[in-house]
C-alpha cells in the first residue's frame, strides 16, 4: 500500500514540476512575473463623462500577472496616475470579472514612492479610486475609463504596478513598474 501512495505523490510532484507548476506559493511577488500596457483609445468611450470632469479612455493589455504569492502578506496593485499631478478622482473598467477594487493599501508606504518618480500618489483627503486588483487570471484586456477634475496630456498618464508586502497597518513597497502609454511619443 505504501509504495503505491509513494509513487502516486511522485507521479503527481513529476507532472507538476514538467507542466511549470508551483505547489507552494511564492511568499512574495516576483516583479518579472508582472507585464501591463497600454494605449490611449481614441474610440467612443464605454462610459459617459460627468459635467466638469475629464476623462481619458485606455485600451489596456495584462500579458502576464501572476496570482502565485502569499495573499495574506503581499498585494500587487494596477495603479493609474500621472506625471502632471492631477488626481484620479474615478476609474473604471469595462471588465469587472478580472479587474476590481479590494485589498489593502497603506497611504505611508505608496506615496513616498508614487511622489519619487515624479508621479501623482493617491489622494489623502478623499476615497482612492485609481487603483485595481487583477483578478483571478494571468492575461486580460480590458478598457479603462479614468476621470480627473484637469486635463491630463496624454504623454504624461502611467500605469504603476506595486508590490507590497505588510498589512493594513503598515507596509513595504517591494518593488515597482512604471510604463508608459504605447501609442505616444515620449520625449526622452
Amino acid at each position: 500500500m505504501v509504495p503505491k501512495l509513494y509513487a502516486a505523490w511522485l507521479t503527481v510532484i513529476s507532472s507538476s514540476v514538467l507542466s511549470g507548476c508551483s505547489m507552494i506559493s511564492n511568499h512574495q511577488p516576483r516583479q518579472s512575473n508582472y507585464a501591463v500596457s497600454f494605449s490611449i483609445d481614441n474610440t467612443a468611450p464605454f462610459l459617459r463623462g460627468v459635467k466638469g470632469e475629464y476623462q481619458t479612455q485606455f485600451d489596456v493589455n495584462v500579458s502576464n500577472w501572476s496570482q502565485n504569492y502569499d495573499k495574506k502578506s503581499c498585494e500587487v496593485f494596477l495603479i493609474v496616475t500621472d506625471k502632471n499631478h492631477v488626481p484620479v478622482t474615478d476609474l473604471e473598467t469595462n471588465s469587472p470579472n478580472q479587474f476590481s477594487y479590494g485589498g489593502w493599501f497603506n497611504r505611508n508606504a505608496e506615496n513616498p514612492v508614487l511622489e519619487s518618480l515624479g508621479l501623482q500618489p493617491f489622494p489623502t483627503h478623499a476615497t482612492v479610486n485609481n487603483w485595481f486588483n487583477v483578478g483571478n487570471t494571468s492575461q486580460a484586456a480590458s478598457k479603462f475609463i479614468a476621470r480627473t477634475n484637469q486635463p491630463v496630456p496624454r504623454k504624461d498618464w502611467r500605469f504603476v504596478i506595486m508590490g507590497l508586502r505588510g498589512n493594513r497597518r503598515g507596509g513595504k513597497v517591494l518593488w515597482t513598474k512604471v510604463v508608459p502609454p504605447s501609442n505616444v511619443a515620449i520625449p526622452r
